[in-house]
């Protein structure tokens, strides 16, 4: 093998470490805690608070809610790049909860039904420390 393959190698792997490792840091680039409110959009009655805190936990393809009805409800996660996801969970007897948002940031921003009410939330991203 010539010096000059060698070396040619070498810089060939090193451009793909640097491509690839952006890449693989962004694997789970979403994980963290949010906090926020949820809003009514739709249904009414005491099953549908007009707004409360919600808060949420991503930890790779899992993303655990709480808020006044579901304590820690964890369903899968599966953003695109651009931070979109939507998900349903369907439980027994019927029940279902459907989730379309997006992460921009350190936001969420979503729309969520659990019939009969329909909720906006507005999260934020809560640092390390607090």
């Amino acid at each position: 093998m010539s010096s000059r393959y060698a070396i040619s190698m070498l810089v060939t792997g090193i451009i793909c470490i640097a491509i690839a490792g952006p890449v693989l840091g962004a694997e789970h680039a979403f994980d963290g805690a949010y906090a926020g409110k949820r809003v009514l959009t739709k249904g009414s009655g005491p099953n549908c608070p007009a707004e409360e805190d919600v808060s949420v936990t991503i930890h790779g393809d899992t993303l655990t809610f709480t808020n006044s009805a579901l304590n820690k409800f964890t369903v899968g996660f599966y953003p695109g790049q651009d931070g979109a996801f939507g998900l349903t969970y369907t439980g027994e007897g019927g029940t279902a909860v459907s989730i379309k948002g997006r992460v921009t940031g350190d936001e969420i921003e979503a729309d969520v039904t659990n019939p009969p009410c329909e909720h906006h939330w507005h999260l934020t991203k809560l640092t390390q420390g607090r």
